[in-house]
């Protein structure tokens, strides 16, 4: 069988998944029979430098940061594989505050077996194990790709692929980081279960589309909203629309959140579109950009629990800087994307934001409410400037840059904080 998270058009595949299925052409060598083992290896190193870090004045500094992980995926036979990588994350400056998922000194990132085979017409299979898990909109799901150490799961997930139809179900719980050497642990309140599926709409006139249902239930301990700190057990029911019409592409997203935080019911929404518009087919092939994200706010004072939460998502959707995050958020960022050669890419964009309801904090990511926000008026945040590029120099090696500006509104400055820059650079090597 070969491994359907890797067939082009599915969703459900990891960055993990991908530089196995990209590799094992090449690097595969036959031991026995059908059997194969696949090796690779990655390492990404990168310059940060923060001025006025988390919008507080003087809170200036540069940090170095480096990834190296090394993987082997061994195919018994067309049925069975089972996969392994492990990885090391290490910061320069600043070493003593970072996290255990930035500051690392070895880590069991992944290791699963999969099974799977053909039932009927169609393709059935299951991963058992600790592994990546980026099965839906980036906004709400994705590793982690930020950080030095992705994110990961432990536990039991099933896919089913038909012509047209793709389901899932997972059942995972957390792994809990630390920072010295493979002393990560499963942390069991912590879990994140569901179900998803894709449905590929028929096609004309160029028209690839998929429609794309799905339920998350996530508990989380210790989540921080409204000054307070408890269990959030939260449902998460969305619908994803993306694809492609000639030279428009479009990705959005619905999400509707219930449940439970402390004493508090919960009723929150968020809507993510997404969207591109390609100029010219030839020479830099320009095109237009453009992002909407709105999530409710309302997590300050008694009642209902209105603020959104974005669970897992992308580190870098809305900028690595972290300077805002999905919560009590309306933004509009318009850009403009170009690709002067076929290895090289450009975009830059602009957003404008706002708070959704004024009564609550601004956020930046990971859902940190910045001080004393909850008590002033206003509605405007700020705009954020952002520019980023990347150049394969060749299969192997990518080098890549991004720089953010942050302009405080008027929410911010009230606030007695400070506009804010962050910029990286830096190269990624893969085998």
């Amino acid at each position: 069988m070969s491994n359907f998270y890797c067939h082009p058009g599915r969703a459900g595949g990891s960055p993990g998944f991908a530089r196995a299925c990209a590799l094992a052409v090449t690097a595969a060598g036959v031991l026995k029979g059908e059997a194969a083992l696949t090796l690779s290896a990655e390492a990404r190193m990168r310059a940060d430098a923060y001025a006025n870090a988390r919008l507080v004045a003087g809170d200036d500094y540069r940090q170095g940061l480096f990834r190296g992980t090394v993987g082997a995926d061994l195919r018994l036979d067309r049925h069975v594989r089972i996969h392994g990588e492990a990885g090391t994350g290490q910061v320069h400056d600043r070493r003593g505050a970072a996290g255990a998922n930035f500051q690392n000194e070895a880590s069991l990132q992944q290791v699963f077996v999969e099974v799977g085979g053909q039932a009927g017409g169609t393709l059935v299979g299951a991963m058992a194990g600790r592994q990546e898990f980026a099965d839906g909109p980036r906004q709400l799901i994705s590793v982690g790709d930020g950080p030095n150490v992705h994110r990961t799961w432990n536990g039991l997930r099933l896919q089913a692929q038909g012509r047209r139809l793709r389901a899932g179900a997972f059942d995972l719980r957390a792994t809990r980081l630390a920072r010295g050497a493979f002393d990560e642990t499963i942390d069991h309140g912590e879990r994140l279960q569901g179900v998803n599926a894709s449905l590929a709409l028929p096609s004309e006139g160029g028209t690839d589309a998929y429609l794309e249902p799905f339920w998350f239930h996530t508990e989380k301990p210790g989540f921080r909203a409204g000054g307070q700190v408890g269990l959030d057990d939260r449902d998460t029911f969305g619908l994803r629309f993306r694809g492609r019409r000639g030279g428009l592409a479009y990705d959005w997203t619905l999400a509707h959140q219930s449940g439970r935080y402390l004493k508090r019911g919960i009723d929150a929404w968020g809507l993510f579109a997404v969207q591109s518009l390609a100029l010219a087919g030839g020479g830099w092939k320009p095109a237009l950009t453009a992002h909407l994200d709105l999530a409710t706010g309302g997590a300050y004072g008694g009642g209902t629990l209105k603020a959104f939460n974005p669970l897992y998502a992308s580190s870098g959707y809305l900028g690595e800087g972290q300077f805002l995050g999905l919560c009590n958020l309306v933004m509009i960022a318009p850009g403009l994307a170009v690709t002067p050669s076929p290895r090289t890419a450009l975009s830059a964009e602009y957003g404008f934001a706002r708070r959704f309801d004024a009564r609550d904090a601004a956020y930046a990511g990971g859902q940190r409410a910045y001080a004393g926000t909850q008590k002033v008026p206003g509605r405007d945040l700020g705009g954020l400037l952002r520019v980023m590029g990347s150049w394969s120099a060749s299969a192997s090696l990518t080098l890549f840059f991004n720089y953010e500006h942050f302009a405080a509104g008027g929410v911010l400055t009230r606030a007695r904080l400070r506009s804010g820059s962050y910029a990286y650079a830096g190269a990624t090597f893969r085998y």
